[in-house]
């Protein structure tokens, strides 16, 4: 028994020791990306404008690949590409499309959106019938605000070109949908 409390001793120590030197090394690797991510060479790539190369800078970024997209897995809600639409209007309706959140007519139907499914949530089957009007009303209301405000943001922007971009989304959500009911 006495030679027992000794080898314990020594385990809890080792394994002690381990723990501090595992938890030592993944703060080092932690700390690595933090300092990558705070270099300021990248934050006027975002502003629109052209940065020099360094010495350290990559030669070159790697090329767009479609359907790798951040914000909606494989080519987000809209698509690369929209049939009478150019490369050039596409990329001014996405920025136009991120603005359009922060406009006030947007997000006061957006709001009505959320109420009406917070009522539909605990609704009778009656009830989410008679419902259908107004959630396709609202739908209806959201598309009317959104190119509004995608008409506003940008005034290259024409109605032609921001019906087709949302239809183009629309379409795309319904595929979705599709999808997700399979």
């Amino acid at each position: 028994m006495n030679k027992l409390f000794p080898i314990l001793f020594g385990v809890a120590i080792g394994s002690a020791a381990t723990y501090f030197a595992m938890d030592a090394k993944q703060s080092a690797t932690a700390q690595a990306p933090a300092e990558k991510i705070a270099a300021p060479k990248s934050a006027s790539k975002f502003a629109g404008k052209s940065t020099s190369p360094s010495a350290d800078a990559p030669a070159a970024e790697a090329p767009h690949q479609p359907g790798n997209s951040k914000f909606g897995g494989k080519g987000g809600f809209l698509p690369e590409e929209i049939e009478g639409v150019t490369p050039e209007q596409l990329n001014q309706c996405r920025v136009a499309l991120f603005k359009t959140f922060q406009d006030e007519g947007v997000k006061a139907v957006r709001a009505k959106q959320a109420e009406l499914r917070k009522e539909a949530e605990y609704a009778s089957d009656d009830e989410k019938k008679t419902l259908r009007t107004q959630f396709e009303d609202t739908a209806a209301e959201l598309r009317t605000a959104t190119k509004t405000a995608m008409m506003a943001a940008d005034a290259d922007i024409t109605n032609d070109v921001a019906d087709k971009v949302l239809d183009a989304i629309e379409e795309r959500m319904k595929q979705r949908a599709q999808q997700f009911k399979k």
